[in-house]
């Protein structure tokens, strides 16, 4: 009788965790978080790369975001559509590189490039890309933009790390 028990309670387990990972997000959506990361560092006092867009945490019920949608756009400065040139053309393009993390553990990771130019993007970070069968929550997301050259060998630099969560922003927190 202990043995079917257990069966049926590890047979539940299961299926409870299989149902929040492909229940559809539903109601329970914070408001969308802002982010903002540039190119800053030693070698890009300019800086040429800026980040920034919105973080929107989707969670299933009460329990914590197993995604986080990202919508934003990525310029590399100076571009032909973008206001201000006020940084020199520099044969670098810009990446941001975003990071979706479970405590210390990366869970998914995206990155958008562009040379001399804006790119908008819109992609989803976390529990959708897991191949886990049970579902995974996203705490913190970092959001970073590095430099690399377009025609020559790096050297490649970066910016500050930015780390977000829910209703928190860490600048600079490495990982």
């Amino acid at each position: 009788m202990r043995i079917i028990r257990g069966v049926l309670a590890a047979t539940a387990a299961t299926v409870a965790a299989l149902a929040l990972r492909a229940a559809p997000a539903h109601a329970d959506i914070a408001a969308p978080q802002p982010f903002y990361a540039d190119s800053t560092s030693t070698l890009d006092k300019c800086p040429h790369g800026i980040t920034s867009g919105t973080l929107l945490w989707v969670t299933p019920g009460p329990l914590p975001p197993l995604e986080v949608d990202v919508t934003g756009q990525l310029t590399d400065r100076p571009g032909s559509n973008i206001g201000v040139a006020t940084c020199f053309p520099d044969d670098y393009n810009s990446t941001a590189i975003f990071t979706a993390y479970s405590g210390g553990t990366v869970v998914d990771s995206q990155s958008v490039t562009v040379d001399n130019d804006v790119a908008k993007f819109a992609f989803v970070l976390g529990a959708k890309n897991s191949t886990s069968a049970v579902p995974t929550f996203v705490d913190t997301v970092t959001v970073q933009v590095c430099r690399s050259p377009v025609h020559t060998l790096p050297p490649s630099y970066c910016g500050r790390v930015v780390t977000y969560g829910q209703g928190i922003v860490q600048p600079g927190a490495a990982r």
